[in-house]
């Protein structure tokens, strides 16, 4: 195929502003068909988007794509693919592009999330391109995830698996990290509930995960309240887990949802709060613990003031889940 470079001569300033050409890449016309685009590391299309592009597409006002030419002379879609499809429904079959050229698929994540660090990525599309990128701790936190029998998603699953990315990465670099906090919790849901039939346990006999559990679960704010529970009443785990077995996760919701009525606050405070309720069911007034409610989600492990009483001070981040 032949290719036309045009640099910036052949194009309007402002086409090809805040691009230095000299050390990086060229200016090309290409054919859209010959583009290809990496799902593993790419963003997921907005519909809505393409279609606004297309109905008002202008070459100036879309300016150039990024496209890498690897190795093997295939091309494919670093930054912009919404305004190259809008562009093919708009009936365009070439599209100005500033082509870098020898980048590995890692350099390609790399160089796409760093152009959409200014954008609405998701949790789920930074996460992928962290795994391409070889981003280590991304890399430990699927292990370590695994070996609990569960996974972290790569897209939405509601069933299976954990949605709840962000919270995952605070319990794993939460105390001393390297995922301590995150394995007790998840350790803490399997022997609960995942063990006790609330839901099918994800390995099949030959150790392979078919349908790895979580789902419900691991929501964000379970995993956080159950960690905070874990960090400031040590000695009554064992009593909490058999009362959990009894009560199941829908009572968990149904209770946070009351006391987050009551008393508003972050989510997981209150799921937090219903921990609290379900372990005191039936007990005397005298053997209830109360909720510890000072502190932050980042003193967990550590050896700060575990404060007490939801009549205290509020918990400090206690608006953000």
């Amino acid at each position: 195929m032949a290719r036309r470079r045009v640099y910036g001569e052949a194009v309007s300033d402002e086409a090809v502003a805040g691009i230095d050409l000299a050390n990086f890449g060229s200016a090309e016309v290409l054919k859209i068909e010959d583009i290809q685009v990496d799902d593993e590391y790419q963003r997921e299309l907005r519909y809505d988007l393409v279609n606004k592009i297309g109905r008002e597409y202008d070459l100036v006002k879309a300016g150039p794509i990024l496209v890498n030419e690897r190795s093997d002379g295939s091309l494919w879609a670093v930054d912009g693919q919404h305004r190259m499809v809008g562009a093919q429904q708009a009936g365009e079959e070439e599209i100005f592009a500033h082509v870098t050229h020898g980048l590995t698929k890692k350099q390609e994540a790399e160089l796409r999330l760093a152009r959409n660090d200014r954008r609405s990525d998701t949790m789920f599309e930074k996460f992928r391109t962290r795994l391409i990128m070889g981003d280590q701790k991304a890399h430990e936190m699927v292990e370590l995830v695994r070996q609990k029998g569960s996974r972290l998603n790569t897209t939405v699953d509601m069933q299976h698996g954990i949605n709840a990315l962000a919270a995952a990465e605070t319990l794993y670099d939460a105390g001393p990290g390297e995922g301590l906090w995150l394995g007790r919790v998840l350790d803490f849901i399997r022997e609960t509930w995942v063990e006790n039939g609330e839901q099918p346990d994800g390995d099949s006999p030959d150790g392979e995960q078919d349908q790895p559990w979580g789902g419900p679960l691991t929501s964000a704010n379970l995993m956080k309240s159950i960690a905070w529970f874990l960090d400031r009443h040590p000695r009554q785990i064992r009593e909490l887990k058999q009362k959990l077995r009894q009560a199941g996760v829908d009572e968990i919701d149904r209770q946070a949802r009351n006391h987050k009525a009551i008393n508003g606050g972050a989510g997981w405070l209150n799921y937090y709060r219903a921990l609290v309720s379900t372990f005191n069911f039936g007990r005397q007034d005298k053997n209830k613990i109360e909720a510890k409610t000072v502190g932050s989600m980042s003193s967990i492990g550590g050896t700060g003031d575990r404060g007490s009483s939801q009549s205290g001070r509020p918990m400090m981040g206690a608006d953000s889940n």
